[in-house]
């Protein structure tokens, strides 16, 4: 048994505290030398009952930890207890087994979910971009929108926004005999031409991009 001199803990054969990780020192083993202390036979003999009495408990110690939940060290493979923090072999930290991966929500009902799952399993709603893979060329989508708000957004397969920026600017150019038009006609165009731009580049990013204007 060695006892850590950070925590105190005793820990048996083990090069690492098994409780706080600290780096442990030998057990400095003790020896009775009779021939130097010119010690009777007798009391050899006694001393040697004593060490073997004091060796029992130890292997009750160890027939009780077989009975215990063991896991392995995923960094050197020992066999070790498994409410303990540190590996006593190789100091390993086994919280670093626990890390969480990566979560993003689910934009239809907020469930969060592994960054990488294209459906929610909450909800069953696709949360991945189904044009993630294809490339858009962001020139070709800003022309488009210049030509005309909503081409380019059909370009891009968002066919709900592109069919609003087309509507939302018809009604502005109905509206130019009134002095509103002028203004909602120009609103419209820029707002096209810079979400088109915008959406092109979440595109081709992988980003998920909802087909709604609002």
């Amino acid at each position: 048994m060695v006892t850590c001199p950070d925590c105190g803990k005793e820990v048996t054969d083990a090069k690492f505290c098994s409780n706080c990780g600290a780096t442990l020192k030998p057990p400095v083993e003790e020896t009775v030398d009779a021939v130097e202390d010119n010690a009777p036979v007798e009391e050899v003999i006694e001393d040697n009952i004593d060490i073997e009495v004091i060796e029992e408990p130890q292997n009750e110690e160890i027939e009780a930890n077989i009975v215990k939940k063991s896991k392995f060290c995923s960094n050197c493979g020992r066999e070790v207890e498994e409410d303990i923090a540190f590996c006593p072999q190789c100091g390993y930290r086994f919280d670093e087994d626990k890390a969480e991966p990566q979560t993003k929500f689910c934009q239809s009902c907020g469930e969060k979910i592994n960054i990488n799952a294209e459906i929610c399993p909450n909800c069953g709603v696709r949360v991945a971009n189904v044009r993630q893979y294809e490339e858009k060329n962001v020139v070709l989508s800003a022309i488009l929108s210049f030509l005309f708000p909503g081409l380019g957004h059909l370009y891009l397969g968002l066919s709900k926004k592109g069919v609003s920026f087309i509507i939302a600017y018809i009604v502005s150019a109905a509206l130019v005999f009134f002095l509103i038009g002028f203004v909602l006609i120009f609103v419209v165009w820029i707002w096209a031409l810079i979400d088109s731009i915008k959406c092109t580049e979440a595109i081709n990013n992988g980003e998920f991009v909802e087909d709604k204007l609002f």
